[in-house]
C-alpha cells in the first residue's frame, strides 16, 4: 500500500526503542510497588496481630492470677468464719456470719453455701435472749443473741430469687428455732418449718411467711405488722400479746392458739381462719379488715370476744 501525500507519518523509532518492552517494565515496575507495599502493610498488620494477641493473653494470664487469688481469698474466709462459728463465744459466732455475708455479695458461687451455714446454726439449739438488767416502765429490756442475728441477718440479705425452689421459697427447716427478741424485719422465708419454735419478743416486720409452719410455737409479745401470713399455721401457738396490725392472714390455721385482750388484730385480715379449738374469750378484733370465711364454728368464748360479732366480713363468717 502506498501512502498518499495527505497520509499522517509515524514518528521514527530511534535506535533500541521497543514499544512492547518499555510497556512490559513499566507494569513489572508498578506491579513490583504494589506488591512491595501489600507485603510491607502485610508484616506490620500481622506484627500488630501477634503483639496484640500477646497483649491480651497476658491479661487473660493476669486475669487468671486476679481470679485465683481472689478465690483463695474467698476460701480463707469462709474457713475462719466456720471457725468463728463454732466457737463458743457468742460474738465470735456473729464475726463470722458478718464475714459470710461479705462473701455472699462478693462471691455469687457461695452464696448457697453461705445460707446452709446460717439455716444449719438456726436449726441447732441456741440460747435466747438475754436480761440486760434495764428496766423502763417496769418492763424488762432483753438483747437478742448475738449469733442468731447474724445468721439471721445472712438469710435476709440472701438474694431469694435465686432460692432452689421458687423465688423467696427454699424450704427452710428450723424445728425448734429459737429466736427470741431477733429482730426478721422482711426477711422472706415462704413454706418454712419452724415447728417448737421460740420466737417470744421477736419482731416480723413486714414479713414474707407465706405458707409457713409455726406449729406449737411459742409468740408472746411477738410482732407481726404488715406481715405476710397468708396460710400460715399458727395451730396451738401461745399468741399472748401479739401484734399482727396490718398483717395478711387469709386462710391460716389458728386452731388452739392462745390469745388474750392484749392481742392485737387491728387493720389485720383474718378472712378465711380457722380457730379450731381456740379460746377467744376477751380476744379484740377492733378494727379487723374482715372476717369473711373464717371459721369460728369449733371456737371456744366466741360470745365472749370483743368486737367479733359485728366486725367486717361477720355475715359470711362460719358461727358455732
Amino acid at each position: 500500500m502506498t501512502d498518499g501525500p495527505g497520509t499522517p507519518a509515524l514518528l521514527p523509532l530511534e535506535d533500541g526503542d521497543d514499544t512492547a518492552a518499555t510497556g512490559r517494565v513499566s507494569t513489572r515496575r508498578w506491579l513490583w510497588g504494589i506488591g512491595l507495599t501489600v507485603g510491607v502493610n502485610l508484616a506490620v498488620t500481622v506484627a500488630a496481630f501477634i503483639g496484640l494477641t500477646v497483649q491480651y493473653r497476658g491479661l487473660d494470664l493476669e486475669q487468671e492470677k486476679l481470679d485465683l487469688e481472689q478465690d483463695k481469698a474467698i476460701t480463707e474466709q469462709v474457713t475462719s468464719a466456720a471457725e468463728l462459728i463454732s466457737s463458743s463465744e457468742v460474738n465470735a459466732q456473729a464475726a463470722g456470719f458478718r464475714m459470710l455475708r461479705r462473701v455472699a455479695q462478693i462471691s455469687p458461687d457461695d452464696r448457697e453455701h453461705v445460707v446452709d451455714l446460717a439455716e444449719s446454726y438456726l436449726a441447732n439449739d441456741r440460747p435466747g435472749a438475754r436480761s440486760i438488767g434495764l428496766y423502763t416502765d417496769e418492763r424488762p429490756v432483753f438483747e437478742a443473741n448475738a449469733g442468731t442475728q447474724a445468721a439471721v441477718d445472712v438469710i435476709r440479705d440472701r438474694v431469694v430469687y435465686e432460692d432452689p425452689v421458687a423465688p423467696g421459697m427454699r424450704e427452710f427447716r428450723f424445728p425448734g428455732l429459737v429466736v427470741e427478741g431477733v429482730r426478721l424485719h422482711d426477711v422472706v422465708m415462704r413454706g418454712a418449718n419452724a415447728a417448737g419454735c421460740y420466737g417470744a419478743l421477736s419482731e416480723w416486720h413486714g414479713a414474707d411467711l407465706t405458707g409457713s409452719n409455726f406449729y406449737e410455737c411459742a409468740f408472746e409479745w411477738a410482732q407481726f405488722p404488715r406481715a405476710d401470713l397468708t396460710e400460715v399455721t399458727f395451730t396451738g401457738a401461745n399468741l399472748d400479746d401479739a401484734v399482727f396490725e396490718d398483717a395478711d392472714l387469709t386462710g391460716a390455721r389458728l386452731d388452739r392458739v392462745s390469745v388474750n385482750e392484749y392481742t392485737v388484730f387491728e387493720g389485720a385480715n383474718p378472712s378465711d381462719v380457722t380457730f379450731a379449738g381456740a379460746d377467744l374469750v376477751g380476744a379484740n378484733f377492733v378494727g379487723v379488715k374482715s372476717i369473711a370465711g373464717a371459721d369460728f364454728s369449733a371456737a371456744i368464748g366466741v360470745d365472749r370476744a370483743l368486737n367479733l360479732a359485728n366486725a367486717p366480713g361477720a355475715e359470711s363468717a362460719i358461727w358455732p
